[in-house]
């Protein structure tokens, strides 16, 4: 659930208190019981199998829409904006992806960092069934600190995951983001998660990555990647 809204002073001291606190944690990530056994159903569970290139043609999708079914990933598809969100839930939608507003975040607007997801939150909590929604905050964009604050403000304002890159913005996916990512928002008790995405492309990463917090795995790899978990489970 949301929480209410702060100035920009309440959030710069809820902030400071946060990064402290997850500075200061040396606690390690339980291994995931998801990768327990190298089952390609195990491996499966955490894809978000994605085209998220809008040069994409109708065929490519269809045929993502074939694998995801083949191999049981979930999927995922370009990003929406609050307007569109209403039109993605009524055409299906059951997850949405949004990109924070790096800019406010950047300029110290918490504020407007919160609002901006919390309307598109507001969307996806009164939905019948509930919609779920993962924040970008676009590590590759931002500092250690930064990172910190977009997943905290993220997660007060109702979101389900926390999610490292759209893959548009230069870098990848890594080890030491997500660690931060999830330390983050550990104090949610598992109702805010991470997902990894960006430059995933094969089994060592997806597994390095979900043993560092990570419950979701974004990438267009998602085939390759379950494929190499089924040779590996046959040896």
């Amino acid at each position: 659930m949301a929480s209410r809204n702060r100035t920009n002073a309440e959030w710069e001291a809820l902030i400071r208190t946060k990064t402290a606190e997850v500075e200061a944690d040396t606690s390690t990530v339980d291994y995931n019981p998801l990768f327990q056994s190298q089952k390609p159903i195990d491996i499966a569970k955490c894809i978000d199998h994605t085209a998220l290139k809008p040069e994409s043609t109708e065929a490519q999708i269809d045929q993502l829409c074939d694998e995801a079914r083949q191999y049981g990933f979930k999927l995922t598809l370009p990003y929406v904006s609050g307007s569109e969100s209403y039109t993605a839930i009524a055409k299906g939608a059951r997850e949405l992806d949004m990109v924070i507003h790096i800019g406010a975040l950047k300029s110290g607007n918490y504020t407007d960092v919160y609002d901006d997801i919390l309307s598109i939150s507001h969307v996806c909590s009164s939905s019948s069934p509930r919609v779920i929604l993962k924040v970008i905050v676009e590590t590759a964009l931002l500092t250690r600190p930064e990172i910190i604050a977009a997943c905290y403000i993220a997660a007060e304002a109702g979101a389900d995951f926390v999610k490292t890159c759209t893959g548009f913005s230069g870098g990848k996916a890594n080890v030491e983001d997500v660690r931060v990512m999830h330390s983050t928002v550990r104090y949610k008790e598992g109702h805010v998660q991470v997902k990894a995405s960006a430059g995933v492309r094969d089994l060592r990463s997806a597994v390095e990555l979900c043993e560092a917090g990570a419950s979701r795995i974004g990438t267009s790899a998602g085939v390759s990647i379950a494929r190499e978990a089924t040779a590996r489970g046959d040896d």
